[in-house]
């Protein structure tokens, strides 16, 4: 049977621009509920984004934030594809890679990366471009699965262009570098439990000299930043898969569901069953707010 995800939820949408006479505005019809983001291959022609200045021309690809005000404004004769993704499908991407924090960081920013007239990137891209709207548009089974894989080549193309923004701003301070060690650690090992110790132990410092690194950097103890990005991970789950509560436990590494449940309400007020049932509800009347999993560290 068809794969309804993408379509009942809306968390992702395709276009393609095929040289028509006439400019085209991608705009509020398009946009998608809450925080969202665009990917453009532009092949040839140009566009421009409401509130800036500067144009986009082809050939290259482009990735914005996007929102329920933005406008993207083809100009007649230009060819390509666009996509806008959600906040859930960006997560879904993402998902549990090594490079996760990275692939957040690069999402967070406006992107525009040149492609030459022939280059093996640039087909690998029009490939997923295209994969991206076939896969929309039959909603054949599993869909679901082959457009976050088609997202991924997008995202990963987007990394290697991009500069590091994981190493914090040039000439930051030894706190920064040491924190932005210690938060690429929590990425990949939030879901392992790793006390504060191990984390202080693998970096080569004190538990106390972490703790002060935190407080200095992000006004935070380091438990309360390990935490911060566990119930970012718990509210992903429970918005944007159909995992039982002792299935999200047990991958975020709880020894039991009552364990993950009291560590739930002690942070949101209320169990992970209850939080998914109000969160839907939400959704329904438009009043939900997804969890953003580069609201962190």
């Amino acid at each position: 049977m068809p794969d309804r995800r993408f379509r009942d939820s809306a968390t992702v949408r395709a276009g393609a621009l095929t040289g028509d006479l006439r400019s085209r505005i991608v705009g509020l019809a398009e946009s998608l509920h809450g925080p969202s983001w665009c990917a453009i291959l532009l092949e040839d022609g140009g566009a421009v984004l409401s509130g800036e200045d500067a144009r986009i021309e082809a050939p290259v690809l482009a990735w914005r934030p996007w929102d329920e005000t933005s406008r993207l404004r083809f100009d007649a004769g230009a060819v390509g594809t666009y996509v806008l993704l959600s906040a859930s499908a960006l997560g879904n991407t993402i998902g549990h890679l090594p490079e996760a924090r990275d692939l957040r960081d690069v999402a967070d920013h406006a992107l525009t990366v040149p492609l030459t007239a022939s280059t093996e990137r640039r087909f690998a891209l029009r490939t997923a471009f295209a994969g991206i709207r076939r896969e929309l548009e039959e909603d054949a089974v599993a869909a679901h699965v082959v457009v976050e894989a088609y997202l991924r080549v997008i995202l990963i193309a987007l990394l290697r262009a991009a500069p590091s923004y994981s190493e914090g701003p040039q000439g930051a301070s030894p706190s920064h570098r040491a924190f932005t060690r210690f938060s690429t650690l929590v990425e990949r090992h939030f879901r392992d439990r790793w006390s504060v110790s191990l984390y202080a132990q693998t970096l080569g410092l004190t538990r106390d000299r972490l703790g002060d690194m935190c407080r200095r950097v992000r006004g935070l103890g380091p438990k309360d930043i390990i935490d911060r990005r566990v119930m970012i991970e718990s509210r992903l789950l429970l918005e944007t898969s159909g995992r039982s509560v002792n299935e999200i436990a047990s991958a975020l590494g709880f020894g039991s569901a009552a364990q993950f449940n009291r560590f739930f309400v002690r942070h949101a007020g209320q169990p992970p069953g209850a939080y998914r049932v109000a969160f839907l509800r939400g959704i329904e009347k438009g009043v939900s707010d997804p969890a953003r999993p580069f609201d962190w560290p």
